[in-house]
């Protein structure tokens, strides 16, 4: 190696370093900012699954109302292509198409209620090995307490960490929406 050449190296790593640096620190600000200001908050539990919560200004009554129907709460998803729900007994079958990577993932689940909120679980799909997601919404003062659980787990080939993420950013924008849809009335 040239003197040259072994004086750049651990410059040119550095900046490296420093680069990933600023961009963690600059994503970071972003992300934190989002959030104070939708008060929603997102978290990923050891096991994957992803975790969103917001405090409302609305009853449970007016939250349920839009959570009602799979197709409505589906449709708060930026990620949603399109959903069609059946009647199931006391659930709904839902046909569900959000956005892949080169074309829409496809799944066939099941929604039903709870005693707090509503719980969908994974019925077949070729394009999931895991998906899973629940609401749950209890009063709260002055309004209700919504929680979105979720393990998504697409049959592709990338990195968890980055699955993860997505799923963590997603799911915040789910909540605003929601708030959205209930300050719209």
């Amino acid at each position: 190696m040239s003197t040259r050449a072994a004086k750049f190296a651990p410059s040119r790593w550095a900046f490296v370093g420093l680069s990933t640096a600023l961009v963690l620190v600059a994503s970071a600000a972003v992300r934190a900012d989002d959030t104070e200001t939708s008060k929603v908050s997102t978290r990923i539990t050891p096991q994957g699954e992803v975790i969103a919560q917001v405090k409302v200004a609305a009853s449970p009554a007016a939250v349920k109302a839009i959570l009602a129907s799979a197709e409505k709460s589906h449709g708060l998803a930026p990620t949603t292509v399109e959903a069609k729900a059946s009647p199931d007994g006391s659930c709904e079958r839902v046909q569900l198409k959000v956005r892949g990577l080169l074309e829409p993932f496809q799944a066939e689940t099941r929604r039903c209620p709870t005693a707090s909120g509503w719980k969908e679980t994974l019925v077949a799909s070729k394009n999931f090995t895991v998906y899973w997601n629940e609401w749950t919404v209890e009063a709260a003062d002055g309004g209700s307490f919504v929680v979105f659980k979720t393990r998504t787990v697409p049959n592709v080939m990338v990195p968890e960490a980055i699955l993860l993420s997505e799923t963590r950013r997603v799911v915040a924008k789910l909540m605003r929406n929601l708030s959205a849809a209930l300050t719209a009335g």
